[in-house]
């Protein structure tokens, strides 16, 4: 009877460890795993809060346990080293939430869910990593990378109209009859003007530059070197409004010849004789349209390079100094535009004028 007894003790405190050992085990079968790609992209578009952009992230969770859980989700950004580390790794810098009504998990199941991912702008192009969590559950983890959204556009109609608002005013302001920069004549629509040369592509350095810069600019966008600079932003737009506006710049020499007649208008020489030669004769209405155009064509391609700056996955430090750059480039063009096309308007003095060896007056920009 004691042998029999003893054998019942031992079997239960055998069932009894064996039920021990397996809690463990049966607990480590139930926690949280995440399904997605090993490395996320997140394209990020604009926020409502300030110098935030967000972006969503989707993945499958799946819940193995046999109770419902509510995830807990976390997002940290990488530290590169760079100098908006400061920003973009403080706690709370990148801010993760789901987007679904509901939030809990039911046991033994998996739900596809979309986080949305606020970061600071001055984020873009960093990696992280994607933290999931639940009570009594060890956390499960995920890559993202950060990279603009493609349909960020930058927005070259504003910039159009920019540049041909900036073009007439200064053009409206060549024409003001009023003394600085020297007054225009009466009637400078329509007489003509007393200068040697037509306007030639190859005598304006303005047109020159301009032109230049229209095929650095495609050569830019061509060769792929923009495009680390502006990650998702297409640049096929850019390469248009570019050759655009360098063709308008190369039209303005036509506009000019087209506002001319040739004949055969009387001159003086040095010594007050009066003689005639047949050359071009302009008129002061071409050379404002052409003016015109040449400006529009240079403020295009500064107010284009604006809203790609805009667009730029670039430091505000950056942004803002090439938004300087930009801003005095334009007042330095438009004041040179500005005294020489009001200078060529103006009455030509009477006296003490010294004749310059023909060719060497010119009304080109």
């Amino acid at each position: 009877m004691a042998g029999v007894l003893g054998g019942v003790v031992h079997g239960a405190a055998a069932l009894a460890l064996g039920m021990l050992t397996a809690l463990p085990a049966a607990a480590a079968d139930g926690g949280l795993s995440v399904t997605g790609p090993e490395s996320a992209k997140v394209e990020l578009d604009d926020h409502a809060k300030r110098d935030h952009l967000h972006g969503p992230l989707p993945l499958v969770i799946t819940n193995s346990g046999p109770a419902s859980v509510t995830p807990v989700i976390a997002a940290y950004l990488d530290a590169t080293g760079g100098e908006n580390d400061q920003v973009c790794t403080r706690t709370g810098a990148a801010v993760a939430s789901q987007t679904d009504q509901v939030k809990a998990i039911g046991g033994n199941q998996a739900r596809a869910v979309a986080i949305d991912l606020v970061v600071p702008e001055q984020c873009v192009g960093r990696e992280g990593t994607l933290v999931v969590s639940a009570p009594n559950t060890p956390p499960v983890t995920t890559r993202f990378t950060l990279t603009r959204g493609a349909e960020r556009e930058p927005e070259y109609t504003a910039a159009l109209l920019t540049a041909a608002a900036l073009a007439l005013v200064v053009c409206l302001l060549m024409t003001v009859p009023a003394t600085f920069f020297g007054k225009p004549r009466e009637n400078w629509e329509s007489e003509p003007l007393d200068i040697d040369s037509p306007w030639s592509v190859k005598d304006s350095w303005l047109t020159n530059i301009t032109a230049l810069g229209a095929l650095l600019g495609t050569v830019l966008s061509t060769t792929g070197f923009l495009a680390d600079w502006l990650p998702g932003v297409s640049l096929s737009q850019f390469l248009g409004m570019n050759l655009l506006y360098g063709g308008v710049i190369l039209f303005a020499p036509i506009i000019y010849s087209a506002s001319c007649y040739w004949g055969w208008p009387e001159q003086k020489d040095e010594k007050g004789r009066v003689f005639r030669s047949f050359k071009p004769v302009a008129h002061g209405w071409g050379l404002v349209v052409a003016a015109y155009a040449t400006l529009f064509g240079v403020f295009g391609q500064l107010a284009t390079i604006v809203v790609l700056i805009v667009s730029a996955a670039a430091d505000q430090v950056t942004k803002w100094s090439l938004y300087v750059l930009v801003a005095v480039a334009v007042v330095f063009i438009g004041l040179y535009s500005l005294r020489f096309v009001r200078g060529v308007l103006a009455t030509p003095p009477t006296e003490d004028i010294v004749t310059p060896p023909a060719g060497q007056r010119s009304a080109v920009l």
